[in-house]
């Protein structure tokens, strides 16, 4: 991360500084240094994003060695796996089933079918979900000059 900010902030603090002398010697208008900070800040987070996807990219190489090298890793993700998704099925098909031929009503399952989906996330590829979807996402759409 450190090496991330070392790289970007002279990009972006260069540009930015450049920008904001140009405004004030009047060489542009408050317009054009809106679109040029928009620009800097655009530029700025594209290169975050190559540099997420580079980093994720050598993750997912690393775990795919160690599947390929490790015969008790490959048998607890596959235990795992299957047996969340079983408890998938049996939530989503077999209780309903079971409620529908034998009557009666089946009780809730509670954050059990919550922590089968997230198990099934988290070890199938949970990076790409959480630098797509979470907290770090950054909507570049937002940064456009309107």
């Amino acid at each position: 991360m450190l090496s991330l900010v070392s790289m970007l902030a002279p990009l972006l603090v260069n540009k930015l500084s450049d920008a904001f002398i140009a405004y004030e010697k009047k060489q542009i208008t408050l317009a054009e240094l809106n679109a040029r900070v928009s620009q800097a800040l655009m530029e700025c987070f594209t290169e975050v994003m190559k540099t997420q996807s580079d980093a994720l990219a050598k993750t997912f190489a690393t775990f795919g060695d160690v599947m390929k090298n490790s015969r008790l890793v490959r048998a607890v993700w596959a235990t795992v796996v299957l047996s969340q998704v079983c408890v998938l099925v049996f939530q989503q098909v077999g209780a309903p089933a079971i409620v529908y031929f034998g009557g009666g009503v089946w009780p809730s399952a509670g954050a059990t079918i919550d922590w089968a989906y997230l198990l099934i996330v988290g070890l199938c590829g949970l990076g790409p979900v959480v630098l797509n979807a979470g907290p770090g996402k950054v909507n570049v759409d937002s940064l456009k000059p309107k």
